[in-house]
């Protein structure tokens, strides 16, 4: 998905305050609230300040075929910005805050094909800070705390009750923990991790998967429970949003062309006035 169209200077037709004419207005420093359709077929439905998108707004990303990916909340100079919700048609959604383009703050991913949800803290598109993903189909859920889209430290918690506490890496068990259970017991171990090389892998839109298949080996103190008890976790699948580095490589390539074309304006009307002496 590409980001925003910002490389090339487009007309928009402005919304009068009375409602009832419409005219075209060139985008340079235009301050108002308009509808705009760029040059790649994007369009935008709201507020403009200084020929920028700021306030709030409803962006809509051209696909050939389909429905289209869209935006809809608050903006600051041509970025999302505030509260929003971002569609990824055919993939899932996600509501809360955005800062400079990004997933940044609170916020809610719903996938759409598991019914998966993460909710939680974001950090500048990945989940970071203290969050919670849930399983639609286990109804087992990870919460903890997480940093650069990875679980490193928190809680795998079944429905019944009964959670592991301890270290995470790569999103599954790792390292010494302790189960907890209903009753009030609870058992001290390790958890080790495999690569299950035979499993194959659970993509969903080629992005879904966190990590390699696994399977985890939980040994405890042999004087409390069986020396050796193989957990298999395959259900345990953290899935990712798109990414967002490309769009912000892109932004930055349109923006210098934008600076190139408003060079080029300037420029032609210094020739023509030579021209004319």
């Amino acid at each position: 998905m590409g980001e925003e169209e910002e490389g090339k200077a487009y007309t928009i037709i402005k919304y009068l305050e009375d409602g009832q004419e419409l005219k075209e207005h060139s985008s340079r420093n235009y301050t108002g609230r308009a509808l705009v359709t760029y040059a790649n077929n994007d369009r935008y439905e709201g507020e403009f300040k200084d020929g920028l998108r700021e306030g709030t707004g409803l962006y809509t990303y051209f696909k050939e075929e389909g429905q289209p990916n869209t935006y809809e909340g608050e903006w600051l100079q041509n970025k999302k910005h505030g509260i929003g919700k971002m569609i990824f048609v055919g993939f899932g959604e996600y509501f809360g805050r955005f800062e400079n383009g990004k997933r940044h703050g609170e916020g809610v991913f719903k996938y759409y094909k598991s019914g998966n949800i993460y909710s939680g803290s974001w950090k500048y598109g990945e989940k970071n800070g203290h969050g919670e993903f849930i399983f639609n189909d286990t109804k087992m859920k990870i919460a903890g705390n997480w940093d650069k889209g990875k679980l490193t430290e928190g809680k795998w918690i079944f429905p019944n009750g009964t959670y592991f506490e301890g270290p995470f890496v790569n999103n599954y068990p790792k390292g010494e923990g302790v189960w907890h259970f209903v009753n009030g017991n609870y058992v001290k171990g390790d958890f080790s991790q495999k690569e299950n090389t035979e499993a194959e892998p659970d993509a969903e839109g080629g992005e879904e998967a966190s990590g390699p298949n696994m399977l985890i080996n939980w040994l405890t103190n042999p004087e409390v429970a069986d020396p050796t008890r193989v957990v298999k976790v395959e259900d345990i699948k953290v899935e990712l949003p798109p990414e967002e580095e490309e769009e912000e490589k892109e932004d930055e390539v349109k923006e210098e062309e934008k600076k190139e074309e408003e060079k080029h304006e300037e420029e032609v009307p210094n020739e023509e006035a030579k021209n004319e002496e």
